[in-house]
C-alpha cells in the first residue's frame, strides 16, 4: 500500500487489496474514501503508489490497469495517462509516483526497469 501526505497534512492511503483511495486527517481520522474495481475512470485494479502535489491534485499508480490517474483531493477524477507497452508513456505494472516541486510527475515503471518523467500538465 502507498501513503502520501498532502500539504494541508491529509493523508492518502492506496489499497491495493480493496481498489481504493483512502483519506485521513493528519490525527487519523477517516475523512472519504474512492475507487472500485475496474478500468473505467475512477476506477482502480490493484492501485499501489499515491503522491499528492503542492495543489492538492492526488496521483494514483494503477498498477493493474497500466495507467497514472490524477484526481481532485476530494477524489473526483481529473485525467488519466499510460496504457500497457514499453514505448514512453507507456507502463509495465506502475508501483510508484511521486510529484516534485515544480509538478512534474515522476512514475516507478517496475517491469520496465525504470523512472519516467511526465511534464506538469492537467
Amino acid at each position: 500500500n502507498g501513503v502520501a501526505v498532502a500539504p494541508d497534512g491529509s493523508v492518502y492511503v492506496a489499497g491495493t487489496s480493496n481498489n481504493r483511495i483512502q483519506k485521513f486527517t493528519s490525527e487519523g481520522v477517516f475523512v472519504s474514501q474512492w475507487g472500485t474495481e475496474g478500468q473505467d475512470d475512477g476506477q482502480f485494479f490493484r492501485p499501489r503508489g499515491v503522491a499528492v502535489a503542492l495543489d492538492g491534485s492526488v496521483y494514483v499508480a494503477d498498477e493493474g490497469n497500466h495507467r497514472i490517474q490524477k484526481f481532485t483531493s476530494e477524489g473526483v477524477f481529473v485525467s488519466k495517462w499510460g496504457t500497457y507497452g514499453s514505448g514512453d508513456g507507456e507502463f509495465d505494472y506502475p508501483s510508484g509516483v511521486a510529484v516534485a516541486s515544480d509538478g512534474s510527475v515522476y512514475v516507478a515503471d517496475t517491469n520496465n526497469y525504470r523512472i519516467q518523467r511526465f511534464a506538469p500538465g492537467p
